[in-house]
């Protein structure tokens, strides 16, 4: 969220908790110091509006989403209403509470796609499922929804100042989908059954073009071309490893082994 994003954070709310052993004093010092849990129920709706957004300010995301939440209730109509909803996501997201985040960003973005927080919130969606994005052997769903979420952000909102950071996010999440099928196809040549392994290494060529694991994939499709004697399709990818990849390890290791490129 713009001017708001990253704020807060590494902040902890005050311990709340107390024995029966603190004098009053001390008990008052701590009740101020730890502060209200809500806004006061006479609140005006700019002042729940207010008392939450300084609760999010201060790093209290779990008060901030109560107060957001309050807010959203009593006076979904308010002029504030987008700010709130915008904010009780970014909480959700500060606290890890990904897919309560993801809800909440979607909410102002589909319901509200005129309004001028709605870009920063389509980009929220996508920064969420990011956030949920397993490690490579796992499932990729999430990875995936992530550059779906993106691509809807640069498609629908093309003058966007968050443009860039979208398309960045998709291009990295789609480097991981690539390194995740090069990873299945190795898995496979490793053991020697190299027909299976040639279908994940063309799904990398074919989905992925140009990604960062493009000259591994390349050599090792060229490799299990060859062993399951298809020559014609090895001189292919190599001539193209060769051609696109000139500075690349593969490259190199195919020059130095015949000196033409060729077997």
């Amino acid at each position: 969220m713009r001017g708001t994003e990253g704020q807060g954070m590494g902040r902890r709310e005050p311990d709340c908790r107390y024995g029966p052993g603190l004098i009053p004093v001390a008990l008052l010092s701590l009740l101020v110091a730890c502060g209200p849990s809500m806004p006061p129920p006479d609140s005006t709706p700019r002042q729940r509006f207010d008392w939450s957004a300084e609760r999010f300010e201060q790093g209290k995301y779990s008060q901030a989403i109560r107060g957001f939440r309050d807010h959203l209730f009593r006076d979904p109509l308010d002029p504030t209403a987008d700010s709130a909803r915008l904010m009780l996501a970014e909480s959700y997201l500060e606290s890890d509470q990904e897919l309560l985040a993801a809800n909440e960003f979607r909410q102002l973005a589909t319901t509200r796609p005129n309004s001028p927080l709605a870009d920063d919130a389509q980009f929220g969606i996508c920064r969420s499922y990011w956030a949920m994005s397993p490690s490579i052997p796992r499932d990729q769903d999430f990875t995936r929804k992530t550059i779906e979420e993106c691509s809807r952000l640069v498609e629908f909102y093309p003058r966007s100042p968050v443009v860039a950071d979208a398309r960045s996010m998709g291009e990295e999440a789609r480097q991981k989908l690539a390194t995740k099928e090069m990873t299945i196809g190795k898995w496979y040549f490793g053991r020697r059954m190299y027909e299976s392994s040639i279908i994940y290494l063309e799904s990398v060529l074919l989905n992925y073009p140009g990604s960062a694991v493009e000259p591994e994939v390349l050599g090792l499709l060229r490799d299990a071309y060859r062993y399951v004697g298809f020559r014609r399709e090895a001189e292919q990818i190599e001539a193209r490893l060769l051609e696109t990849y000139p500075d690349s390890r593969e490259a190199r290791d195919i020059e130095k082994s015949d000196g033409s490129g060729s077997e």
